[in-house]
């Protein structure tokens, strides 16, 4: 909520709160000697949507003074579709949502909202977590880019999203192709060869940062960024636990079904293990292509 409320005072927007859960029906067909239990399962969960609606209404007046524009709604459904539900509804820019923070592999198992929300979501997904309070904008963003067209768009909202005297680092991460490690020749050689290539690799990543931090700083931003060696997703949650950033601002390849969910993506890694808050940006031609 204090991330939603922020972010919707940083950029002019209306904070919409939402509620999702399954509002109970009246079943047909049952047997007599069930009547009795049936009714009292239906009568404790309208005790327990009266009282969500209740605490809802209660937030909604609590921020009525905030200086942002409030409203509200109750959906029916389960909480990660019904979330996506209410956000295609009102045309949300960006979803806000928490996350219990489970780790390993019981998380794995379990999933979680949040990370269904992430991978099933047409729009940006903000998960907020950490201890950084984003007052006035985000004052550390970690931008990862591979400098694809949502890299590029992740990175232009990152830095709407920074404070004013916020920075931007855009951080790139490369890796010797998969096939070297088997390639055969003479030791030397070999060291020479992964040496260029170590080379190239890296001045191609400098090169390109700079072209982009430049682009970048043309809209008053202030840009840093860095290079490393490793898989991205590792690399990744190395740095952010070296240098404790606000925020991680990243773009989603948006493959969806059974593909997506066995190669999973640098995304989802990161919102699974990231300390702090992570924003996935969905792309605009993403979202199109899912409306």
């Amino acid at each position: 909520m204090d991330h939603a409320l922020e972010l919707a005072r940083h950029v002019g927007a209306e904070l919409v709160l939402v509620h999702v859960g399954v509002i109970p029906e009246t079943p047909a067909g049952v047997p007599e000697s069930m009547a009795a239990t049936v009714t009292a399962y239906s009568q404790v969960v309208k005790d327990r949507l009266a009282e969500d609606r209740t605490a809802l209404q209660q937030l909604h007046e609590h921020l009525s003074g905030s200086g942002v524009e409030v409203s509200q709604a109750v959906i029916d459904g389960f909480p990660d579709t019904g979330l996506l539900d209410a956000a295609r509804e009102v045309d949300g820019d960006v979803i806000v949502i928490g996350t219990h923070g489970r780790t390993g592999f019981k998380r794995f198992l379990l999933g979680s909202v949040a990370e269904r929300v992430v991978r099933l979501s047409d729009r940006p997904v903000l998960v907020a977590r950490g201890t950084h309070k984003p007052a006035g904008g985000y004052r550390k963003i970690v931008v990862p880019t591979d400098f694809s067209d949502g890299a590029r768009e992740a990175a232009s909202v990152a830095c709407e999203l920074a404070a004013e005297d916020g920075i931007v680092h855009l951080l790139h991460c490369w890796q010797l192709p998969p096939m070297s490690g088997a390639f055969y020749a003479p030791v030397k050689a070999a060291e020479d060869l992964f040496r260029d290539v170590r080379h190239t690799l890296s001045s191609s990543a400098a090169a390109n940062l700079e072209k982009l931090a430049g682009e970048l700083r043309a809209s008053g931003a202030k840009i840093e960024y860095s290079s490393v060696e490793g898989a991205p997703a590792h690399a990744l949650q190395e740095w952010i636990d070296a240098n404790d950033p606000d925020l991680v601002v990243m773009g989603s390849h948006g493959r969806r079904g059974v593909r997506r969910f066995l190669l999973g993506s640098v995304a989802e890694v990161t919102v699974r293990h990231a300390a702090c808050s992570v924003l996935v940006v969905h792309s605009a031609k993403e979202k199109k292509s899912h409306a």
